[in-house]
């Protein structure tokens, strides 16, 4: 529901004619068939170089703007060759925080929803991921939200072997959010704190399965037990 808003909402954007690119980096078979290709039958391999060069050497925002709802679509699939990272850096680029509200909207959107799904089906193992996304969608409380632990055993999972790596993850969300970060990591720690019934609940079903995952429930459950539940000189 979120990818189709989004294309609706960027929908207005047309590629009227090919995009400015520089000859010594893009031939021309390659800027003929962003051209050529509906939208969103593009693949990864025709715009992985446009989305590393996006406004510097290939186009401009404008047409990045109708580019990008294939470009996060792709970028955020798990077997993406599209970094996210350079997508959300290309965003901040295209200046994409003045753009229309119902865009802003419908991106934030997409990403949440992103979210939602990767932090419940899937491995996360991206730890700067989370700083981007906080940027991006101007809050953590909505993706804390959607991490849901006792719902699946992904989510779970995903909870345990983040609480060791929190100093890093910290970090990122501090680079990412210089102003806020504080805040942020206030209520990312609160919420692990949260998670505690869990990881013991977690910890009686798993043990007699799983040793080693055990051993990393009961680390996850020290660690967070130890957490400061204020906000820290950062």
């Amino acid at each position: 529901m979120a990818l189709a808003a989004l294309y609706t909402g960027f929908s207005r954007y047309r590629l009227q004619q090919l995009p400015d690119a520089c000859p010594c980096c893009i031939t021309a078979a390659e800027n003929r068939v962003l051209l050529a290709v509906p939208l969103a039958d593009l693949t990864k391999a025709q715009l992985q170089r446009y989305a590393f060069k996006a406004m510097t050497t290939w186009g401009d925002a404008a047409d990045f703007r109708y580019f990008l709802p294939r470009l996060l679509e792709l970028s955020l699939r798990p077997d993406a060759d599209i970094e996210k990272e350079t997508l959300f850096g290309k965003m901040e680029l295209a200046n994409w925080t003045s753009w229309p509200a119902a865009e802003q909207a419908a991106v934030r959107d997409m990403l949440v929803a992103w979210w939602a799904h990767h932090i419940q089906q899937e491995c996360f193992f991206e730890e700067e991921l989370l700083g981007w996304l906080i940027r991006l969608t101007g809050s953590i409380e909505p993706l804390l939200q959607a991490w849901q632990p006792a719902e699946t055993d992904w989510a779970f999972e995903n909870l345990v072997r983040t609480v060791p790596a929190l100093d890093n993850l910290e970090q990122h969300i501090r680079t990412r959010n210089p102003k806020d970060a504080p805040r942020h990591i206030a209520a990312l720690r609160q919420w692990m704190g949260q998670q505690l019934p869990i990881l013991e609940v977690g910890f009686f079903r798993k043990e007699t399965n799983i040793g080693e995952f055990a051993q990393a429930i009961s680390l996850a459950h020290t660690l967070v037990g130890a957490l400061p539940t204020t906000t820290m000189p950062l």
